[in-house]
């Protein structure tokens, strides 16, 4: 009987997505179908969908080159986001004791590890997150030692990332490294003995009710689930994860992840060269509306693939796309889609 009471109030308790008419919610309903016919036209190019949520209510969902609502969508570094909740979450489980861990004890055991003196000793979990470890490592310069491209090409990625030169202090510069965000997916692994997937799922995914989702596998042994982007979602389910973080990681009053760790990571920690600051593993940006300057975050993915959250106007943007290697899509052309149509139509 009290499993049967149980199973009822979970049952209550569930979440689904209802759809309004932008004009129920005072939205400029013209302005939205103007963005769809000019993604119908390729004005805005590789775009395979875009939904607006207000209030908890999708506005406008689209769909396009054959995706559907049901469809697994590869997210890309919007996934170095979902590693963050699983850090946050893994350090309110005790798995990880706190953002200030060092994290060459969770591999000095098992490597070999180069060039360890004393600044790569330090390296802190929170380093990571806020991509400020000083390794040679930045996945924006061809060049750089430590960008993901040589992942192909060596046999294991961990010790790829772990002996990597230091050329910077700890927290002093920004530099995008994928290997640090793979780094932290391994040490939630080995301290709490589950996969990635099975971590997420049980702790994060199945609570905010995403049934269904995948992890890109590293294609080497021990094939594990790359923690640095690739995450497969459908876009209604990164909304989930969009409105997870806009309620302070709370889900229909359970506590998901903790609120000063939603709250540290969506606030810049460190300054970038790009258009906007840095959390852990989130973009911080401000936004134009009306004769305003709206602070909101966003998880950013290659390919145009976003998770744009504006606390002020209640708002949550996800974009889908398979613009691979291009930064005009991912970066001007999605800007423009915010700031031209989506958020000027909130009324």
């Amino acid at each position: 009987m009290a499993g049967c009471n149980e199973q009822r109030i979970n049952q209550e308790k569930s979440f689904e997505w209802k759809t309004k008419s932008p004009k129920t919610l005072n939205i400029n309903e013209n302005l939205l179908n103007t963005l769809l016919k000019k993604v119908e036209d390729t004005t805005f190019r590789s775009i395979d969908a875009i939904l607006v949520i207000k209030n908890e209510k999708i506005v406008l969902e689209a769909y396009f080159n054959g995706f559907t609502k049901d469809s697994l969508h590869n997210t890309t570094s919007v996934g170095k986001s979902i590693t963050s909740a699983l850090v946050g979450i893994a350090i309110k489980n005790g798995h990880i004791p706190s953002k200030n861990t060092k994290i060459v004890p969770y591999f000095s055991k098992d490597y070999d590890i180069k060039h360890l003196d004393s600044i790569k000793k330090n390296i802190e979990i929170q380093h990571f997150l806020t991509m400020t470890a000083g390794l040679a490592c930045n996945d924006w310069d061809e060049n750089s030692p430590g960008n993901t491209k040589h992942f192909w090409d060596v046999p294991d990625d961990f010790a790829f990332t772990l002996n990597l030169p230091m050329i910077n202090k700890n927290g002093d510069k920004f530099s995008y490294c994928s290997g640090g965000a793979n780094l932290l997916g391994e040490i939630i692994r080995k301290q709490s003995g589950k996969s990635l997937q099975k971590y997420a799922d049980e702790y994060l995914f199945n609570k905010i009710g995403i049934k269904e989702n995948k992890w890109f596998i590293v294609p080497k042994p021990p094939h594990n689930e790359f923690a640095g982007g690739g995450n497969f979602l459908k876009p209604r389910d990164m909304a989930r994860f969009g409105l997870l973080y806009l309620n302070k990681g709370n889900w229909l009053g359970q506590q998901i992840i903790p609120e000063n760790w939603v709250k540290e990571s969506v606030s810049a920690q460190i300054k970038t060269s790009e258009d906007g600051d840095y959390g852990y593993f989130w973009w911080i940006n401000t936004y134009k509306y009306k004769d305003k300057v709206l602070h909101g975050f966003e998880a950013s993915g290659n390919g145009g693939n976003k998770i744009t959250v504006i606390p002020a106007l209640n708002l949550i943007i996800v974009l889908t796309g398979s613009g691979y290697g291009n930064e005009y899509i991912e970066g001007e052309q999605a800007k423009t889609i915010m700031e031209k149509y989506i958020i000027p139509s909130i009324h």
